[in-house]
């Protein structure tokens, strides 16, 4: 599949079409569905939707700093661009490694800028507040981890506050000297009503054992810290997943190197009030559907429902106390000749009554290493599926690439890819746009057909990744930004730094 740049700009289309063209039949044998031949649906009402307003050429990438992404765990410290759309899509905060600038997007004029005090990686905008935390540290230590309250119309700075002088104390109590540092004051946030909820952690390695540290902490609008509890060890409080906050809790989920040693992970529920731990409930590894023996939790609410997705591919729909209701299979494993292929979780974004999942890579069952290269895809691979509460599949539509961000907004999911992570190959990566509120019907489409993508999808192709925490998107679902990072495969290099910013209309 191949673009020239003057067609990029009308290459579509949102999803009216998911409904009337991507939807698959509730199916649960994926493999056996992806050997069939199926039918397209004809276009009737297809029209450009998703169209590029601007695409601005940020700070080049030093040649050394570009990561490889053969190598493990390659993304880990790389300096990617954080675009923050406000919550009207009229402006984006453009978070660059040294300085971050206010963007109207409609007059293109930068409203102001300032330092970044450090690396950001992670934010969040509420009454006219900006929220940033400092990015951690991989594999060594810094003296600060900044939580940075921002004026978003001056740029002015209210308050700040300084996680890692609460955070130190806590990792030296149950650090040895002798341990090594592996992520250091890692900080993610949650805003509710007049709070900000604030999780600091730090992880190391003490020779074989992982260890780590955590603080959930709770501010109120001036910065003054209102409570803190504290964890030691894994599972832990959290992971990748994000917090939520549902009837008064705060809820998240965590990760599990292995059961036997660390405990089962699983979802934790915090009083917003005290900071207590309300309930929590347990997620086993499955050694049938897992490639080893850790589990992460991705953990996100839908309507008045929690619900926790382990990365093996087993969804849990739990009320907002922690009592299971359901339980499904969003994938499973699949036999080729000799071998077992698995897959993971790489993403879950959670709608009103959807719980959308994307399956990250292949890994061959019992490979010690995540990035083994497999003799087969896995066929759910390069596939987002949007299952219903009671686990019905209401559609699923083959990507190509690996999924980096979802986000829900006003019933339009926007989600972004970096490269195939099987294949390596790039000409996926970019921006995908669905309208999750029509209804499913007509059959999948068929994924042989390689111009199926710029055919029956809201779609723009970008030149190179996208990484994690590098899409922005307002909150009626319209103006999207997102920004592109090089990366390499050995020494052949992919892509450029930019930003993209795209509206549906």
């Amino acid at each position: 599949m191949r673009f020239s740049k003057m067609k990029k700009s009308i290459i579509f289309i949102v999803i009216m079409l998911v409904g009337t063209l991507l939807t698959s039949g509730c199916t649960k044998n994926t493999t056996e569905n992806n050997k069939s031949e199926t039918k397209e649906t004809e276009v009737t009402k297809a029209k450009p939707s998703l169209q590029l307003t601007e695409q601005k050429v940020l700070s080049s990438v030093e040649e050394n700093k570009i990561p490889d992404v053969t190598k493990d765990k390659w993304s880990f410290g790389v300096e990617s661009t954080n675009p923050i759309v406000a919550p009207d899509g009229k402006h984006v905060l453009i978070i660059e490694k040294d300085k971050m600038n206010w963007y109207e997007i409609a007059s293109k004029t930068k409203k102001w800028e300032v330092a970044t005090y450090g690396n950001i990686g992670s934010y969040v905008i509420n009454d006219g507040k900006l929220y940033m935390a400092e990015k951690y540290a991989n594999k060594k230590e810094k003296k600060k981890g900044n939580v940075i309250c921002l004026d978003t119309a001056t740029g002015k700075e209210i308050w700040k506050y300084n996680i890692q002088n609460d955070l130190a104390p806590v990792v030296k109590k149950y650090k040895s000297e002798t341990a090594q540092f592996d992520i250091f004051c890692n900080i993610q946030m949650e805003s509710y009503k007049d709070k900000l909820y604030v999780l600091g952690s730090t992880s190391w390695k003490d020779g074989k054992k992982n260890d780590k540290a955590e603080l959930l902490m709770c501010f109120d609008k001036n910065g003054k810290k209102l409570w803190q509890t504290e964890s030691h060890g894994y599972p832990g409080m959290i992971s990748m997943s994000d917090m939520k906050v549902i009837d008064g809790k705060l809820v998240m989920g965590n990760y599990s190197y292995d059961d036997k040693v660390y405990g089962t992970a699983g979802v934790k529920a915090y009083d917003i009030n005290t900071g207590k731990e309300a309930w929590k409930f347990d997620i086993p590894n499955d050694s049938n559907m897992a490639y080893n023996k850790a589990t992460n939790v991705f953990v996100g609410v839908s309507g008045d429902k929690v619900v926790a997705v382990a990365s093996y591919g087993k969804v849990y729909i739990l009320d907002s106390k922690g009592k299971k209701i359901n339980e499904f299979d969003a994938f499973k494993p699949e036999k080729y000749k000799d071998i077992v292929l698995c897959t993971s979780v790489a993403n879950a974004e959670f709608g009103k009554d959807e719980i959308v999942v994307a399956p990250k890579k292949t890994n061959v069952k019992g490979a010690s290493n995540y990035n083994s290269k497999s003799p087969a895809q896995h066929s759910d691979v390069g596939m987002i599926k949007v299952f219903d509460l009671k686990g019905n599949l209401k559609w699923k539509f083959r990507i190509g690439g690996s999924v980096t961000n979802m986000f829900i907004k006003n019933n339009n999911m926007i989600l972004t890819t970096s490269h195939n992570q099987d294949t390596m190959d790039y000409k996926y990566c970019g921006v995908y746009a669905f309208d999750i509120s029509k209804d499913g019907k007509g059959k999948e489409i068929n994924t042989k057909n390689q111009d199926a993508v710029n055919k029956y999808i809201g779609y723009y192709q970008t030149d190179g990744d996208i990484l994690a925490d590098s899409l922005g998107v307002s909150e009626d679902g319209k103006v999207i930004c997102a920004s592109t990072c090089p990366t390499r495969v050995g020494t052949q290099k992919h892509g450029n730094h930019s930003l993209y910013i795209l509206k549906i209309k």
